[in-house]
């Protein structure tokens, strides 16, 4: 059984709405997944399976929400930087490094730039990433083998 809303909003509220802003990059956007988001679990709480961790179910729900958004708007790329946020960094890198970086993270294929999003900005393992992705962590591994050398490219020729 599902905590209450109010907990579960206070407890992981603020790591989804990060991800919300790494998938879409616009406030605007993100606050409609944000919220668009926790609706989903409101009604699917009954297909919640007790003892399973709830994040990692939280975070497949707002990543298959925003594929169905993109699938829908027939949008292959990332959308602009305007609205970003900086977060934490642990690279300790310049602002213009950091948006060098995820100007080339957008431009990465969608199957890539979620993989890079799940393990490297939100901080899932690759098994996660592979169970909210569906895929195997050898799937995951081989994605993100994948986006480091595109960016390294990227990043090379800027």
């Amino acid at each position: 059984m599902l905590a209450a809303p109010q907990q579960l909003v206070e407890e992981y509220g603020d790591r989804l709405f990060g991800l919300c802003m790494h998938l879409c990059r616009q406030r605007d956007t993100a606050e409609e997944l944000y919220q668009e988001t926790w609706v989903r679990v409101l009604m699917k709480q009954g297909s919640f399976r007790d003892g399973e961790p709830f994040e990692p179910w939280l975070t497949k729900i707002c990543v298959n929400l925003y594929r169905d958004s993109l699938r829908r708007q027939r949008l292959r790329r990332f959308l602009p930087l305007s609205g970003l946020e900086a977060a934490e960094d642990p690279l300790k890198i310049s602002d213009d490094e950091r948006l060098s970086l995820l100007d080339a993270v957008g431009r990465l294929p969608e199957k890539l730039r979620l993989a890079v999003i799940l393990v490297y900005m939100q901080g899932y393992t690759e098994r996660q990433a592979g169970e909210i992705l569906g895929i195997s962590v050898n799937g995951v591994k081989s994605r993100l083998l994948r986006a480091r050398k595109l960016l390294k490219e990227a990043l090379t020729d800027e």
